[in-house]
């Protein structure tokens, strides 16, 4: 599965506090334990006093993602930048990694 960090920040104050409230609603529930098949959320980190967040997760592939994703956006005019990230090893892994055009 891919790492991805998620950038968010919503258009406006109002569309921000009826989408907190509703997020409040769903993570009281336990909605956002439910499990997705092809994604795992790992963490998400809010900054309510200029409307925006992070997500990091791991999906199979980024569509699943945007149906996520989608009903927030449609809802609430939130914008979102989904990144594909590395972790640590995989970076190190990357930064070791001969030059695949490299003559042996």
């Amino acid at each position: 599965m891919q790492l991805y960090v998620i950038d968010w920040s919503f258009e406006n104050s109002e569309d921000q506090l009826f989408a907190t409230n509703e997020f409040c609603e769903n993570f009281k529930n336990n909605k956002l334990e439910q499990y997705i098949d092809g994604f795992e959320l790992k963490y998400i980190a809010h900054i309510p006093h200029n409307g925006t967040g992070i997500i990091i997760c791991k999906a199979q592939n980024v569509s699943i993602i945007y149906s996520i994703l989608n009903m927030w956006r449609k809802n609430y005019s939130i914008t979102f930048d989904i990144m594909p990230a590395l972790t640590n090893e995989e970076i190190v892994e990357l930064n070791d990694c001969k030059d695949i055009w490299e003559i042996n």
